[in-house]
């Protein structure tokens, strides 16, 4: 029989010495770390955590070194806590097709130390040795990763050698994976832990079908943590509202309704990144009692492509140097030029259709400066096919398509075509591809529009 219980259930059960001695969790990295810190806190006191808390990683420790602690009793009375992070161990080879799947949508949202983590765990899946991972080249030899992910398309090819290169300059070693592992846990699971033990697993990822999560699931002690997110997996706007306004009310300040509307377009989906973007901008505002938009758009870092806004409203300004430090900031921070790239060009196109349709469907309806809750009135209040998932981010889409013509947006297009095909052959700067777009794309704008200003004159 599965048992179900919630976390706050399964700390009070603890606390009174009752339930499994082992837990699986997973999910929102913050919430995960925040969940592990609540068990250790109540098992082990901080004097004794030297001696009685153990952590490994599942990637490199090898199951006989964890065994080996696990049977190995602590040197203070109480409890002994073996906390195995990264744990590879409820994954199974029959899930490989959806890990492939979900190693380039993590990958595709940014997210690249976990689409890491899952890549090299697929890898090991499959029985890859640390030996065909050195040999795997992202120019020369992909070919084995192509199949293993089923990569049909150049664009998904060049996301994967994207990540393998990451992946590579990060120095990420694959540990060979041994079917024995599994077996050993469950073994041990079957007969009992120690009674002094407690066994704490972090995985990245899960297959339910595997009999370890069913042994963990069917004591109530495996849990997935995480906000509210809507069909598209992404965090609902509802649940990163109220987590900033929790986080923001905490520490005593009120938000402006832009400021807040900022933070949220710039939020990402890591809340772990966003709590520590919100501790910057706490600090940066000081005794200030508000925290205002040019607060968050002077300290507050973009992880969810809000960053697109403010590159295209430097290219709309034509405020070409600002626009180059801005490329040049995303390109430090580690941002592939063919994600920038394909970011834009995505950017470009949403803004092209909002332009054809401020010159088309919507002509008479969207005005010049008008506020949100106008346009929601008068947009939103029709059935308008909507260019994004969210609102606001259409309505603020609409204010910069604005300040670009229907000509300099196709302008556009054809140069993010021509920077692909450099990006995408052998002996180019990127660096330089990219400078060189973006000064097409202000240079020759502020061009077209003073040729046009002279034939006017004429």
């Amino acid at each position: 029989m599965t048992m179900k219980r919630n976390f706050a259930t399964f700390l009070t059960h603890l606390r009174n010495g009752e339930g499994p001695a082992f837990a699986a969790i997973l999910g929102d990295d913050l919430q995960v770390q925040s969940a592990c810190k609540s068990i250790i806190d109540l098992l082990v006191p901080q004097e004794q955590r030297g001696f009685n808390l153990e952590r490994f990683d599942g990637r490199s420790a090898a199951w006989e070194q964890i065994e080996s602690s696990l049977m190995t009793p602590p040197l203070f009375p109480g409890k002994k806590l073996v906390w195995v992070e990264n744990a590879p161990y409820l994954v199974s080879r029959e899930h490989k097709g959806e890990a492939g799947e979900k190693v380039l949508q993590l990958w595709s949202e940014g997210k690249r130390d976990e689409a890491g983590k899952l890549l090299l765990d697929l890898l090991a899946l499959e029985g890859w040795t640390p030996e065909q991972w050195e040999q795997l080249e992202p120019r020369s030899s992909m070919e084995p990763l192509i199949d293993l992910l089923n990569l049909e398309d150049q664009d998904t090819r060049e996301a994967a050698g994207a990540l393998v290169s990451y992946c590579k300059s990060k120095r990420v070693e694959l540990k060979q994976r041994h079917e024995a592992e599994e077996h050993g846990l469950l073994e041990l699971l079957d007969q009992g832990l120690p009674p002094w033990d407690f066994l704490l697993l972090t995985p990245p990822q899960v297959d339910r079908r595997t009999r370890i999560y069913k042994r963990f699931e069917e004591t109530g002690s495996v849990f997935h943590l995480g906000l509210e997110r809507d069909r598209s997996g992404k965090v609902s706007r509802d649940s990163l509202r109220q987590f900033v306004d929790q986080r923001l009310t905490r520490s005593g300040k009120s938000v402006e309704p832009k400021a807040r509307e900022l933070i949220l377009f710039r939020a990402g989906d890591e809340l772990r990144t966003l709590e520590q973007e919100l501790e910057k901008l706490l600090l940066y505002v000081g005794d200030q009692p508000t925290v205002r938009a040019r607060d968050v758009e002077a300290i507050f870092g973009d992880h969810g492509e809000g960053w697109i806004f403010d590159l295209t409203r430097l290219l709309a300004a034509r405020e070409v140097t600002a626009a180059l430090h801005q490329l040049h900031r995303l390109v430090a921070q580690g941002d592939h030029p063919l994600k920038l790239l394909g970011t834009i060009a995505a950017e470009v196109r949403k803004l092209l259709s909002a332009r054809q349709l401020i010159e088309g469907e919507l002509r008479g309806r969207w005005k010049r400066g008008m506020t949100y809750n106008q346009f929601q009135q008068a947009v939103l209040s029709e059935e308008t096919t909507l260019l994004t998932r969210n609102p606001y981010a259409d309505y603020m889409c609409f204010q910069r398509a604005e300040s670009f013509s229907l000509r300099e947006l196709l302008s556009y297009l054809r140069g993010i075509h021509d920077a692909d095909l450099c990006l995408k052959s052998n002996g180019t700067n990127p660096r330089l591809v990219m400078e060189r777009l973006i000064l097409h794309m202000c240079m020759g704008a502020r061009r077209g529009k003073e040729a046009a200003a002279r034939t006017t004159r004429r």
